[in-house]
């Protein structure tokens, strides 16, 4: 009996360390040196910005005459090859449309410095950085500039207008309310999800974020936000709380907007582009 009980310990331990240095594993995003140069008819005006914290991050500015506003577009996480290339289709038909955009490598991704991602905890600097260049560019001078993000992207959207002030309508897609339902949703995807785990997964977020980090959360900080803010959720989502995007558009001051697309996290786009852009569009008419 002695000897079962010791295997027992040993197995949930060494399940806990496992899923310790798991979750420390995946805020290091792998990049792809060989990715291929984007086919695009765009003209991209590429420059490195200067965060806060001295941090240099990549950036593509692409600017339409006499703009309408100025929409800096933030993607989400993906453990590999995830950067601003992936929002160039949102790019291109909000630039069709009449808006400039600005497209980041968040801290850590794609050209951008940093050695890991802090789910949004730390990567409203860059989006801050990104403010301030196209607040200082003539062209834009009394334009309107948003946030546009999509996921992790949508809740730095959040964070930064919140922490900031800065960010004049807000469009966040698929974002996720707290951390700790965030941790809690991925574990029972992996399909091991034992209520044990959270405290061990808050333990490492305390080492890897700092004490606090869950004051950081959008559905603590959301209800700080007086300005337009356009919030979709995914009726199928597989990556963050499908729930999550109603808490959140429940929470937020108005203006507001709330839509759920038949879909699963990654689909919200791609499903239907032209109900997608017809949504986004009016929103910015409205208040871009």
């Amino acid at each position: 009996m002695q000897i079962i009980l010791i295997l027992l310990i040993l197995i949930v331990l060494g399940t806990f360390i496992y899923t310790f240095y798991e979750f420390r594993f995946n805020l290091r995003p792998q990049k792809n040196p060989d990715k291929p140069l984007v086919d695009t008819n765009l003209k991209i005006i590429k420059k490195y910005l200067r965060t806060s914290d001295g941090l240099r991050i990549s950036s593509w500015y692409i600017p339409v005459k006499n703009p309408k506003a100025v929409i800096i577009l933030i993607h989400g996480y993906k453990k590999i090859d995830e950067d601003k290339i992936r929002l160039l289709p949102h790019a291109e038909y909000l630039n069709s449309a009449g808006y400039s955009v600005i497209l980041i490598d968040l801290r850590s991704f794609g050209k951008s410095e940093g050695n890991k991602t802090s789910l949004g905890i730390q990567e409203w600097k860059d989006v801050e950085a990104a403010y301030d260049y196209a607040k200082s560019l003539p062209e834009n001078k009394n334009k309107k500039i948003g946030f546009y993000g999509k996921s992790m992207g949508g809740v730095t959207a959040i964070i930064t207008r919140a922490l900031t002030g800065k960010g004049d309508f807000i469009i966040a897609l698929t974002p996720y309310a707290s951390f700790g339902g965030l941790f809690n949703f991925q574990l029972k995807q992996k399909g091991y999800y034992i209520p044990i785990f959270l405290p061990l997964l808050h333990l490492a977020g305390l080492f890897e974020f700092g004490f606090g980090f869950e004051r950081y959360a959008p559905i603590n900080l959301i209800k700080k936000i007086k300005a337009p803010v356009f919030i979709a959720g995914a009726k199928y989502d597989d990556m963050v709380p499908k729930i999550d995007a109603k808490r959140l558009f429940n929470k937020a001051n108005g203006p507001k907007e709330f839509w759920e697309a038949p879909t699963d996290h990654d689909e919200i786009f791609r499903h239907n582009p032209e109900e997608f852009k017809k949504k986004i569009l009016a929103f910015l008419s409205r208040y871009a």
